[in-house]
């Protein structure tokens, strides 16, 4: 039967049955039943070593789990008719359901992230990458081969656990609704993170060695950090709250308790999408999460099956980068707070600048994502270039041209770029326009949101420009110079002009000019300040697009007079 099995697997996704067959083996097995096992009994002790005894009661010490009047944070010790200490059972068993959740959520979006980019690159270190593309297999079949086989392992880590864990969800009178629901954010989660670990893994292996301990670390290094830094003050009405709907410990169930006792576990009971109450419910809640990582899913596959067929190729279409920008920006807005800044007449002063500020962070990340994945290479730069050469040569007018770079997967992406820059800005200016704001605010709102979409089009000239270099290791220059120039000239700036009120034009060129732009310093002759730094935003993207378009013009040419050559030399 078992081997029956093997063999329905096998014909199913080959993929998938190379990958198990390597790794269930009875000694892996064994050995993360054992790990999986003393994991949870270590966390089991540690918890059960923390409830109150009847030396708790004669000393008069507080406790946690205790249930008499509370102070300082914990609760006094009472007993029952039988001398035992009445303990909440139910506060015990959610603590254990919460950092169970966390420790396996965790540990399976960056452990299994981190098997995925390092057998990737263990595959392209022996030359078998090759190989597998070569196969009669889909992309996708061999893709889903390694989502779902590579980390066999740690699934039985996980699965073995998920008694324990149902055990203390039910005990702390969690609804097994809401478990369930839980569970289905965390493999909606994996999906996605698993999926951008085998693009990074596809895009990344320039990187060598590093590229895994890269990648699940940045992974983990998010979870912590936004576990850490914006749950305890979490909100549900701000764009903080996208942050925590792709974290799922932020989707963690929680029962009906002291409110003392979970204050500072962050609850979407306030979160509004657009005008729609998604945070009344933790099922709503829950498919809104899930929507969003299939969203998000969508287009990361859609780079890889890109990738994984011609290792060349941009990682989106330009047609999806519009379609991604306009679905991103739309999830992003609607996680505003629309109810305090279009519906209530008596807004609070800060709201426009603190939600467009977190709008204005998200949209970096989106941007620096749409210059990495739509910025051409060398080789099919010089490709585009010797096409465009010839088509020049016969006579084809600029309307070609000006569609190829708009939709082209050869050309240059900065177009491309200046496009989403303007869906983006255009439609949050628009939310700031209907915003109960006064007209100061929306003003200096609108002219943040102008110069971040002008940055973000420097970032894009200057990212293609370095990668026509003549250097193998060209992408590893853009990272740098890319990093490089957003993170040190507000170094610099703040070393040598640490004021922004004395020198605001300096400081507009540099990645914190929407954020002044937002929140302006009290100097005068800031208006024309920001009238020199628009024209230098200007002039600056025209001098880097016409030294890309004078090397794409010598490449063209170059390249077209050695093939003609070649094919004289042919005859």
């Amino acid at each position: 039967m078992i081997e029956d099995l093997i063999g329905r697997l096998g014909n199913w996704n080959p993929q998938l049955f190379r990958e198990i067959k390597g790794r269930l083996k009875p000694r892996n097995i064994l050995l993360a039943s054992a790990i999986s096992f003393l994991g949870q009994f270590i966390l089991f002790m540690s918890f059960q070593v923390q409830l109150p005894t009847r030396l708790s009661v004669l000393q008069g010490s507080p406790n946690k789990y205790c249930t008499g009047i509370t102070k300082y944070d914990y609760a006094e010790c009472l007993t029952d008719g039988l001398g035992q200490v009445i303990i909440n059972w139910q506060l015990w068993s959610f603590d254990i359901f919460t950092w169970l959740s966390i420790i396996v959520s965790f540990g399976l979006l960056a452990a299994g992230s981190y098997l995925l980019i390092n057998d990737l690159a263990t595959e392209e270190r022996r030359d078998t990458l090759n190989f597998i593309r070569l196969s009669p297999q889909s992309p996708k079949s061999i893709l889903w081969g390694k989502i779902l086989g590579v980390p066999a392992l740690l699934y039985v880590f996980v699965v073995l656990a998920l008694p324990l864990h149902l055990w203390s969800g039910l005990n702390a009178k969690i609804p097994l609704i809401e478990i369930i629901s839980f569970y289905a954010v965390v493999i909606a989660a994996s999906f996605v993170y698993y999926s951008a670990a085998l693009l990074f893994g596809l895009v990344g292996s320039w990187l060598g060695s590093f590229q895994a301990w890269l990648g699940s670390g940045a992974l983990l290094g998010y979870l912590i950090f936004s576990k850490q830094t914006i749950a305890s003050n979490f909100s549900a009405n701000n764009p903080v709250s996208f942050f925590g709907l792709i974290n799922p410990c932020f989707l963690i169930p929680y029962p009906e308790i002291n409110s003392e006792l979970t204050k500072n576990i962050p609850q979407f009971t306030d979160f509004h999408w657009f005008v729609l109450p998604i945070g009344e419910s933790f099922i709503t809640t829950a498919c809104f999460a899930i929507a969003v990582y299939l969203v998000g899913a969508y287009f990361i596959w859609q780079s890889l099956q890109r990738c994984f067929r011609d290792p060349n190729a941009t990682m989106l279409t330009k047609k999806h980068s519009y379609l991604l920008t306009g679905c991103f920006t739309g999830i992003i807005l609607g996680c505003a707070d629309w109810q305090d800044l279009i519906f209530n007449s008596s807004s609070r002063s800060y709201a426009l600048q603190e939600n467009i500020g977190l709008l204005m962070v998200l949209n970096l990340g989106l941007f620096l994502y749409l210059i990495a994945a739509i910025s051409p290479g060398r080789l099919t730069l010089q490709d585009w270039a010797r096409y465009k050469h010839v088509s020049h040569a016969k006579g084809l007018g600029k309307n070609s041209l000006i569609n190829d770079l708009i939709w082209g997967e050869k050309s240059p992406g900065i177009l491309a770029i200046a496009i989403n820059v303007i869906m983006s800005v255009s439609t949050l200016s628009c939310f700031v326009l209907i915003s109960q704001a006064n007209i100061e605010n929306k003003t200096n709102a609108c002219l943040a949101l102008l110069f971040a979409g002008s940055l973000a089009v420097i970032y894009a000239a200057l990212t293609q420009l370095i990668l026509f270099m003549k250097n193998e290791q060209r992408q590893l220059w853009a990272t740098g110079v890319l990093i490089s120039v957003i993170i040190l000239p507000p170094i610099f700036l703040g070393i040598f002009f640490s004021k922004p009120d004395n020198y605001a034009v300096v400081w507009l060129f540099s990645i914190a000019a929407p954020i002044i732009a937002l929140s302006p310093p009290t100097s005068d002759g800031l208006t024309f300040s920001y009238f020199l730094a628009i024209l230098g935003h200007f002039a600056l993207t025209g001098l880097l697009v016409s030294q890309l378009t004078r090397k794409l013009k010598k490449a063209g040419e170059s390249a077209t007079k050695a093939l003609l050559t070649g094919t004289e030399s042919a005859i």
